[in-house]
């Protein structure tokens, strides 16, 4: 299991289809070399020789850099590419059904929690660390006021209340560099964005800038 809170990078940036074009993916191939470790996460419904080729080329990347690449939903291509992980949400297999076929390997497994109970029984079916959300208001949520930095403490109290092992927790859903210190300050390791990256005017410097606050905020 590659997935301790050491090695795992504390900026996650999601990638969609439009993301994975043939004109758009040498974008995605350079945050890797921006400076702090990033983790790129593969979330696109795409055909298995297509996410494949594209999980291939940036797990090489990821692997030259320190970086780390997160396949979500889709263990078989994580384990072919040679992911650091594989990303399962809702509608995906359990970290239980997974862990037989990463046993041999070094890859680790996030699971996507909304709240306490979930992320409890996701750490005790074998995840590796934990993706909760969401925290703040989205245009992909709309009406949905968020948990704010509270969700991720009431996680990190669930946890230490149960006597379960501790793993990584990643805040998701309307964060940018502003709430960074309420998040980590409430227990997280790190998060997960998105449009905070790509719709910036420079989504390579955005992401600098983010994975530098980061660093800071963590002390």
């Amino acid at each position: 299991m590659s997935g301790s809170a050491d090695r795992i990078p504390r900026l996650h940036i999601l990638l969609a289809e439009d993301r994975l074009t043939d004109a758009a993916l040498p974008v995605a191939v350079r945050l890797y070399g921006g400076g702090d470790p990033v983790a790129l996460h593969v979330r696109a419904r795409l055909s298995a020789a297509r996410l494949f080729e594209a999980a291939d080329r940036l797990a090489d990347e990821a692997r030259s850099s320190g970086g780390w690449l997160v396949v979500n939903g889709r263990p078989d291509i994580a384990l072919a590419a040679r992911a650091d992980a594989v990303q399962l949400g809702h509608a995906a297999l359990t970290a239980g059904d997974v862990r037989p076929l990463a046993a041999a390997t070094d890859l680790a497994i996030g699971v996507s929690v909304h709240g306490p109970v979930e992320a409890v029984a996701a750490v005790r079916d074998g995840a590796d660390f934990l993706v909760v959300g969401t925290m703040y208001p989205t245009r992909s949520h709309p009406g949905r006021a968020g948990q704010g930095a509270a969700g991720i403490a009431r996680v990190a109290e669930a946890l230490d209340r149960v006597g379960v092992a501790a793993v990584p927790l990643l805040g998701i859903g309307g964060i940018d560099v502003d709430r960074f210190d309420e998040l980590l300050a409430a227990g997280a390791h790190g998060v997960v964005v998105g449009r905070a990256v790509w719709g910036a005017p420079r989504p390579l410097e955005r992401a600098a800038r983010m994975a530098a606050a980061l660093a800071d905020a963590a002390g």
